[in-house]
């Protein structure tokens, strides 16, 4: 029971940071880059935990709603955060080092998940992990990028 509590305080703290930062995006971006967001990290979740056995998640109840609440909500949020970070008009050098310390936090947040003994890493590890999270803030940053540009009139033939 401890786990969801943490895990569901760590979401509130999560929706609360991000309520407090400013973005670049619109509200239909943000929603945009949410679902698919959620859509990636879903399926390499499951992925990893049904058809490869890498990363398997917990089978109790308790453990499961808690990772829910992680890949819903927590992983989603701290990816779009990075994403809006690196959109921003900080300098280069703050924007990654702002997305780096989300990468680190999420880092963290998988020590959390193998500590609670929710996930088991099997021919899988921190490494892998935090490349898979800076492939998707990238990927995503990427997409955004493409996205506004649309919004814009950026990609027009003319």
């Amino acid at each position: 029971m401890v786990s969801l509590a943490v895990l569901a305080l760590v979401a509130c703290f999560v929706m609360i940071v991000f309520a407090i930062i400013p973005k670049g995006f619109t509200l239909t971006e943000m929603f945009f880059l949410y679902f698919l967001i959620g859509i990636f990290t879903i399926t390499l979740f499951t992925i990893l935990d049904v058809n490869l056995h890498w990363v398997p998640l917990t089978r109790n109840i308790e453990g499961s709603f808690a990772m829910y609440i992680c890949r819903f909500i927590v992983i989603p949020f701290e990816i779009l955060m990075s994403v809006c970070v690196l959109h921003s008009h900080l300098k280069t050098r703050w924007r990654w080092g702002l997305s780096a310390a989300i990468l680190l936090l999420l880092c963290v947040e998988d020590r959390i998940y193998l500590w609670f003994g929710l996930i088991v890493f099997r021919r899988w590890n921190e490494f892998y992990s935090a490349l898979m999270y800076g492939g998707f803030m990238v990927f995503i940053w990427g997409i955004a990028r493409w996205f506004v540009g649309l919004g814009r009139g950026g990609f027009k033939n003319t």
